[in-house]
């Protein structure tokens, strides 16, 4: 971090278990559905809560609420205290949770600004990951296994400011579904004691219920191993990603929404003669920031080939039951493709509904269509296979998790949700807005010139559709 950043005072560090006796050793295999995520990094998020108080009444009242409501909420949440095991090559991976195992908690102190960092346009990302705490490491057993924890979590105060929550989660162990499910569950069990845990609201560890029939796991595995055994990026290398970033969060009310959607169709019915296949809310917000993102970095070649990655959440769409509350992941991975001319053009918007409309509404020919291909990117990009340049933008998050209405720990909802993973590699987070049910937010991080004219053409395209309405 360069000496622009506040500091930030570790208070305590403590490891936070079920309570004895809860939970007995248990093992988890990974699905298919696991093994995908066992590539990307950890996500990186940070819930902030408003608190005009001393830090002495956090400590004193607010604190040991928090040790003892996680502690309980582990006891259902077992995996998350558990471990990713890493036998020998010819051994497959696994979740283990020993009975007393815990996760890590840090308290912290910072004397930075909690307004400036909870504000719509954070000048300076490097401070705000200063509130996420770094995973243990791992070890390593005599037989060569590989011990690996998969959650930290930060609680950092501002005096007389504010709370945030970071949290360190490897993806292998939940997508944002389950990891909804755990928070909201640890802010239930915290605000109101958890005298009235209902069984409908606990998770279900269930791994068996997730049917393999083209034996994807064993594909993953292999081109798992192939990347593992490939030299990665450097930490120094990925933090080199944050200087000189500015995060900025969008907020469209549902209103704005509604006219963009009419403005799209119509402009449709203009040039096409036809409604789009397919134009929800989530389809025209996505589309209107992959335009502008591909405008504002001034890519050279116009036959280059632009995706727009997503992930859909499968637990109703696998065409067998899974619960709702299924723990662990349970995505299908997407990818919508437009050459940058197209994007780029006078009719971009056209294009870029089209491609991610089309792709969202291909999930009812199957959510494992071309499944196969899930992990091919990771392993050409750590062979360095020649191939076609192409343009990537991630998006992560969904309206559909309600963070700012659910996450009530006893103080109040937070006043701002992050997955700060946005500031590397072209990643959106796209999240309901605080504000106004129906609404949506949509954060992200470019370098300080980017984002200055990705700003212009975002609001200029907004302006558009509003005059020609």
């Amino acid at each position: 971090m360069n000496g622009s950043c506040s500091p930030v005072k570790v208070i305590e560090q403590c490891q936070i278990s079920p309570p004895p006796g809860s939970v007995p050793t248990t093992s988890l295999p990974l699905t298919f559905f696991d093994i995908v995520f066992l590539f990307p990094p950890p996500n990186e998020s940070v819930f902030s809560f408003d608190f005009p108080h001393p830090i002495h009444q956090f400590t004193q009242t607010i604190l040991p609420k928090l040790k003892h409501s996680l502690s309980r909420t582990l006891q259902h949440f077992f995996p998350l205290a558990s471990n990713l095991i890493c036998a020998p090559p010819s051994s497959q991976p696994y979740l283990q949770y020993t009975a007393g195992a815990s996760l890590t908690l840090t308290i912290a102190e910072s004397s930075g600004d909690f307004n400036r960092l909870t504000s719509h346009r954070v000048e300076d990302v490097e401070e705000s990951h200063l509130l996420i705490p770094p995973l243990p490491p791992s070890r390593v057993l005599e037989d060569g296994t590989r011990v690996a924890p998969l959650l930290a979590v930060q609680i950092t105060v501002f005096p007389n400011s504010g709370i945030c929550i970071g949290t360190n989660c490897h993806h292998v162990l939940a997508d944002e579904s389950s990891f909804h499910h755990f928070l909201k569950f640890w802010a239930f069990v915290c605000r109101s004691g958890g005298g009235d845990i209902k069984v409908e609201s606990l998770p279900s560890h269930n791994r068996g219920l997730i049917k393999d029939p083209c034996d994807l796991k064993n594909k993953f595995l292999d081109d798992w191993r192939s990347w593992t055994s490939t030299p990665t990026k450097s930490e120094q290398l990925r933090t080199q990603f944050l200087i000189e970033k500015v995060r900025t969060t969008f907020v469209f009310s549902r209103h704005q929404i509604d006219r963009l959607k009419l403005w799209v169709s119509n402009l449709f019915i203009k040039l096409q003669d036809s409604k789009p296949t397919h134009l929800s809310s989530f389809v025209v917000i996505c589309a209107f920031t992959w335009v502008s993102m591909v405008k504002a970095e001034e890519i050279s070649d116009d036959e280059m080939q632009c995706h727009f990655n997503y992930a859909a959440n499968c637990r109703d769409r696998l065409g067998y039951p899974l619960p709702g509350s299924y723990f662990g992941n349970c995505l299908s991975l997407r990818s919508a493709q437009a050459k940058k001319s197209d994007l780029v053009g006078e009719n971009g918007i056209v294009a870029a509904v089209n491609a991610i409309g089309n792709n969202v509404k291909d999930l009812e020919n199957g959510v494992l269509r071309n499944a196969e291909d899930w992990t091919a990117g990771w392993v050409k990009g750590a062979t360095r296979k020649k191939s076609i340049p192409r343009h990537f933008t991630t998006l992560a998050g969904s309206p559909r998790f309600d963070f700012y209405n659910e996450l009530d720990f006893g103080w109040g909802r937070p006043k701002k949700c992050e997955v700060i993973n946005v500031d590397f590699d072209r990643c959106i987070y796209v999240s309901n807005s605080r504000d106004e049910e129906g609404g949506i937010e949509i954060l992200l991080a470019l370098k300080r010139e980017q984002m200055d004219s990705f700003c212009s053409i975002f609001k200029q395209a907004l302006k558009l559709a509003e005059v020609e309405l």
